[in-house]
């Protein structure tokens, strides 16, 4: 008779197993929170007037582009530049003609933008 009831049994053990795996709560790991403090400002000796007044001159940054051909090539001068452009246009791939695409986006040069820009 109690061979009977160990199907049963066994079944109402499984259910109850079953429902502590599904119905458990999961436990939610700690959350880590970072604040960064904001860059401290930095000093300036003149009046805030006087600042706006003599703003620095601005100079463009130099242009990235002949690092897509040699990294070490990255601060080239406009000579240089201008010599890439002349080569790129020789080799006539499909490769030169995107970094002079990219090249025209970056160049800052009216010279070396209007070589770039006859192709």
């Amino acid at each position: 008779m109690l061979m009977s009831y160990l199907p049963i049994a066994l079944a109402v053990a499984g259910t109850v197993l079953m429902a502590v795996v599904i119905f458990a709560p999961v436990p939610v790991p700690a959350t880590v929170t970072v604040s960064f403090a904001p860059p401290a400002a930095p000093p300036c000796d003149l009046p805030f007037t006087e600042m706006w007044s003599n703003p620095a001159p601005f100079e463009p940054a130099a242009p990235r582009w002949p690092a897509l051909l040699d990294p070490s090539a990255a601060d080239c001068d406009a000579a240089t530049r201008l010599a890439l452009v002349d080569a790129l246009r020789a080799v006539r791939a499909p490769w030169a003609d995107e970094i002079l695409r990219r090249a025209l986006d970056d160049e800052h040069d009216g010279t070396i933008r209007e070589a770039i820009g006859s192709l």
